[in-house]
Protein backbone atom coordinates (compact mmCIF):
# COMPACT_ATOMS: atom_id res chain seq x y z
CA UNK A 1 0.00 0.00 0.00
CA UNK A 2 1.46 3.30 -0.97
CA UNK A 3 1.96 5.60 2.09
CA UNK A 4 -0.22 8.45 2.88
CA UNK A 5 -3.53 7.06 1.10
CA UNK A 6 -4.78 4.92 4.22
CA UNK A 7 -8.52 4.41 4.64
CA UNK A 8 -8.81 6.00 7.84
CA UNK A 9 -11.41 8.77 9.54
CA UNK A 10 -9.10 10.71 11.00
CA UNK A 11 -6.42 11.32 7.78
CA UNK A 12 -9.59 11.88 6.10
CA UNK A 13 -10.61 14.91 8.97
CA UNK A 14 -7.03 15.89 8.97
CA UNK A 15 -7.26 16.67 4.88
CA UNK A 16 -10.51 18.81 5.26
CA UNK A 17 -9.87 20.67 8.52
CA UNK A 18 -5.81 20.30 9.34
CA UNK A 19 -4.07 23.40 7.64
CA UNK A 20 -3.20 26.38 9.67
CA UNK A 21 -6.25 28.21 8.95
CA UNK A 22 -9.72 26.46 8.33
CA UNK A 23 -10.25 25.93 11.94
CA UNK A 24 -9.51 29.74 12.33
CA UNK A 25 -11.79 30.78 9.75
CA UNK A 26 -14.66 28.50 11.25
CA UNK A 27 -14.42 30.40 14.93
CA UNK A 28 -15.03 33.49 12.73
CA UNK A 29 -17.91 31.87 11.20
CA UNK A 30 -19.25 30.72 14.89
CA UNK A 31 -19.01 33.99 16.14
CA UNK A 32 -20.72 35.13 13.86
CA UNK A 33 -18.53 36.95 10.89
CA UNK A 34 -20.52 36.10 7.51
CA UNK A 35 -18.92 38.69 5.28
CA UNK A 36 -15.41 38.13 4.24
CA UNK A 37 -14.14 41.49 5.42
CA UNK A 38 -15.87 40.59 8.63
CA UNK A 39 -13.70 37.26 8.74
CA UNK A 40 -10.34 38.99 7.34
CA UNK A 41 -10.83 41.29 10.36
CA UNK A 42 -11.08 38.72 12.74
CA UNK A 43 -7.59 36.76 11.37
CA UNK A 44 -4.57 38.85 11.64
CA UNK A 45 -1.97 37.72 9.62
CA UNK A 46 -4.27 36.24 6.59
CA UNK A 47 -3.80 37.78 3.56
CA UNK A 48 -6.91 38.37 1.64
CA UNK A 49 -5.80 36.25 -1.33
CA UNK A 50 -5.18 33.38 1.27
CA UNK A 51 -8.38 33.69 2.67
CA UNK A 52 -9.93 33.36 -0.75
CA UNK A 53 -8.50 30.44 -1.32
CA UNK A 54 -9.35 28.94 2.02
CA UNK A 55 -12.80 29.95 1.57
CA UNK A 56 -13.14 28.30 -1.93
CA UNK A 57 -11.10 25.38 -0.17
CA UNK A 58 -13.91 25.09 2.69
CA UNK A 59 -16.35 25.19 -0.15
CA UNK A 60 -15.50 22.54 -1.68
CA UNK A 61 -14.72 20.11 1.55
CA UNK A 62 -18.64 21.31 1.87
CA UNK A 63 -17.91 23.37 5.00
CA UNK A 64 -19.44 26.24 3.94
CA UNK A 65 -21.52 28.19 1.38
CA UNK A 66 -21.70 31.02 -0.13
CA UNK A 67 -25.14 33.44 -0.70
CA UNK A 68 -26.46 36.41 -0.65
CA UNK A 69 -27.63 38.22 2.44
CA UNK A 70 -30.67 40.06 3.21
CA UNK A 71 -28.74 43.72 1.53
CA UNK A 72 -27.79 41.00 -1.33
CA UNK A 73 -24.28 41.01 -0.36
CA UNK A 74 -22.02 37.84 -0.66
CA UNK A 75 -22.15 36.45 2.96
CA UNK A 76 -20.68 32.87 4.00
CA UNK A 77 -22.43 30.49 6.26
CA UNK A 78 -21.84 26.94 7.87
CA UNK A 79 -23.34 24.04 6.30
CA UNK A 80 -23.98 21.42 8.54
CA UNK A 81 -21.09 19.40 7.98
CA UNK A 82 -19.33 22.96 8.75
CA UNK A 83 -21.22 23.65 12.37
CA UNK A 84 -20.83 19.97 13.30
CA UNK A 85 -17.57 20.73 13.76
CA UNK A 86 -18.01 23.77 16.79
CA UNK A 87 -17.41 21.43 19.91
CA UNK A 88 -14.19 20.41 18.12
CA UNK A 89 -13.29 24.50 17.64
CA UNK A 90 -13.71 25.55 21.15
CA UNK A 91 -12.33 22.00 22.20
CA UNK A 92 -9.32 22.76 21.07
CA UNK A 93 -8.96 26.16 22.88
CA UNK A 94 -10.14 24.22 25.83
CA UNK A 95 -6.64 22.31 25.65
CA UNK A 96 -4.57 24.91 24.40
CA UNK A 97 -5.63 26.83 27.89
CA UNK A 98 -4.46 24.07 29.71
CA UNK A 99 -1.57 22.54 27.91
CA UNK A 100 -0.01 25.00 25.22
CA UNK A 101 -1.24 28.64 26.42
CA UNK A 102 0.74 31.54 28.09
CA UNK A 103 0.22 34.95 28.38
CA UNK A 104 0.11 37.13 25.11
CA UNK A 105 3.85 38.50 24.31
CA UNK A 106 3.23 42.62 23.16
CA UNK A 107 3.60 41.92 19.69
CA UNK A 108 0.05 39.97 20.26
CA UNK A 109 -0.92 42.85 22.13
CA UNK A 110 -3.57 44.11 19.71
CA UNK A 111 -6.56 46.65 21.05
CA UNK A 112 -8.25 46.99 17.68
CA UNK A 113 -8.44 42.54 17.73
CA UNK A 114 -9.64 42.53 21.00
CA UNK A 115 -12.01 45.13 20.72
CA UNK A 116 -13.54 42.92 17.49
CA UNK A 117 -13.57 39.84 19.68
CA UNK A 118 -15.33 41.36 22.45
CA UNK A 119 -18.08 43.04 19.56
CA UNK A 120 -18.74 39.11 18.63
CA UNK A 121 -19.07 38.38 22.68
CA UNK A 122 -21.74 40.25 22.66
CA UNK A 123 -25.28 38.76 23.87
CA UNK A 124 -27.98 40.61 22.04
CA UNK A 125 -30.71 38.96 24.29
CA UNK A 126 -28.85 40.45 27.58
CA UNK A 127 -28.39 44.34 26.19
CA UNK A 128 -30.93 46.69 27.49
CA UNK A 129 -33.55 47.96 25.60
CA UNK A 130 -31.52 51.22 24.74
CA UNK A 131 -28.83 52.37 22.95
CA UNK A 132 -25.75 51.85 25.30
CA UNK A 133 -21.67 53.47 24.20
CA UNK A 134 -19.06 51.75 25.56
CA UNK A 135 -15.71 53.53 25.84
CA UNK A 136 -12.47 51.06 26.37
CA UNK A 137 -9.04 53.23 27.68
CA UNK A 138 -6.64 50.20 27.08
CA UNK A 139 -2.97 51.01 29.03
CA UNK A 140 0.24 49.43 27.78
CA UNK A 141 3.25 50.44 29.47
CA UNK A 142 5.39 52.99 27.33
CA UNK A 143 2.64 54.44 24.94
CA UNK A 144 -0.76 56.25 25.11
CA UNK A 145 -4.04 55.28 26.55
CA UNK A 146 -5.90 54.14 23.45
CA UNK A 147 -9.53 54.76 23.11
CA UNK A 148 -11.92 52.45 21.60
CA UNK A 149 -15.36 51.80 21.03
CA UNK A 150 -18.51 49.65 21.90
CA UNK A 151 -21.81 51.14 20.87
CA UNK A 152 -24.44 48.43 21.45
CA UNK A 153 -27.74 49.17 20.23
CA UNK A 154 -31.16 46.84 20.67
CA UNK A 155 -31.18 44.03 18.83
CA UNK A 156 -28.02 42.96 16.60
CA UNK A 157 -26.82 46.36 15.55
CA UNK A 158 -23.18 46.25 17.55
CA UNK A 159 -20.38 48.46 15.97
CA UNK A 160 -16.71 48.69 17.08
CA UNK A 161 -15.22 52.04 16.65
CA UNK A 162 -11.91 52.88 16.55
CA UNK A 163 -12.58 56.51 16.34
CA UNK A 164 -15.92 58.51 18.69
CA UNK A 165 -19.10 57.49 17.30
CA UNK A 166 -20.46 60.88 17.94
CA UNK A 167 -22.92 59.54 20.91
CA UNK A 168 -22.47 60.38 24.32
CA UNK A 169 -20.96 57.71 26.53
CA UNK A 170 -22.16 55.82 29.18
CA UNK A 171 -19.58 53.25 30.71
CA UNK A 172 -16.40 53.37 30.53
CA UNK A 173 -14.19 50.97 31.40
CA UNK A 174 -9.98 51.21 32.07
CA UNK A 175 -8.10 48.06 31.32
CA UNK A 176 -4.55 46.79 31.17
CA UNK A 177 -4.42 45.72 27.35
CA UNK A 178 -2.37 42.56 28.25
CA UNK A 179 -5.06 41.26 31.35
CA UNK A 180 -8.03 42.19 28.70
CA UNK A 181 -6.44 39.99 25.98
CA UNK A 182 -6.15 37.25 29.30
CA UNK A 183 -10.00 37.64 29.80
CA UNK A 184 -10.92 37.38 26.13
CA UNK A 185 -9.12 34.18 25.79
CA UNK A 186 -10.53 32.68 28.83
CA UNK A 187 -7.32 32.70 31.34
CA UNK A 188 -8.86 34.97 33.17
CA UNK A 189 -12.18 36.31 34.34
CA UNK A 190 -13.71 39.46 34.68
CA UNK A 191 -14.42 39.43 38.23
CA UNK A 192 -10.73 38.24 39.17
CA UNK A 193 -9.23 40.80 37.16
CA UNK A 194 -11.65 43.68 38.60
CA UNK A 195 -10.41 42.88 42.51
CA UNK A 196 -7.04 43.31 41.12
CA UNK A 197 -7.15 46.75 39.44
CA UNK A 198 -6.51 45.81 36.02
CA UNK A 199 -9.90 46.18 34.59
CA UNK A 200 -12.15 49.14 36.05
CA UNK A 201 -16.32 49.94 35.25
CA UNK A 202 -17.26 53.01 35.98
CA UNK A 203 -21.03 54.58 34.95
CA UNK A 204 -24.75 54.73 35.20
CA UNK A 205 -24.74 51.96 38.46
CA UNK A 206 -27.10 49.79 36.89
CA UNK A 207 -24.97 49.19 33.72
CA UNK A 208 -21.94 48.47 35.43
CA UNK A 209 -24.03 45.85 37.41
CA UNK A 210 -25.15 44.26 34.31
CA UNK A 211 -22.09 44.67 32.17
CA UNK A 212 -20.86 41.20 32.59
CA UNK A 213 -23.54 39.58 31.53
CA UNK A 214 -23.77 41.37 27.99
CA UNK A 215 -20.71 39.44 26.83
CA UNK A 216 -20.00 35.52 26.52
CA UNK A 217 -16.98 35.11 28.17
CA UNK A 218 -14.83 32.38 26.89
CA UNK A 219 -13.60 30.11 29.78
CA UNK A 220 -12.18 26.21 29.99
CA UNK A 221 -14.94 23.71 30.36
CA UNK A 222 -16.30 23.12 33.44
CA UNK A 223 -14.89 26.44 34.60
CA UNK A 224 -17.28 29.17 35.83
CA UNK A 225 -16.79 32.60 34.82
CA UNK A 226 -17.13 34.30 38.22
CA UNK A 227 -17.81 37.96 36.45
CA UNK A 228 -21.75 36.48 36.07
CA UNK A 229 -22.05 35.86 39.81
CA UNK A 230 -19.54 37.39 41.49
CA UNK A 231 -21.00 40.07 44.12
CA UNK A 232 -17.98 42.08 44.08
CA UNK A 233 -18.12 42.05 40.07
Amino acid sequence: MRRGIEYCPVTAGVDAVGDRWTLLVLRELLLGSERFNDIHRGLPGISRSLLSARLRRMRAHGLIMRALDADGRPAYRLTPAGAALEPLVWQLGDWARRWSFGDPTREQLDGGWVLWRLRQFVRSGALPRVRVVVEFALRLEGVPDEHVWLVLSPGDDVSACRVHPGYEVDVWVSADLAELHRVVAGTATLAAARRSGHVRIDGDPELVAAFPSWFAWRAPAGDLDTSLTDPDS
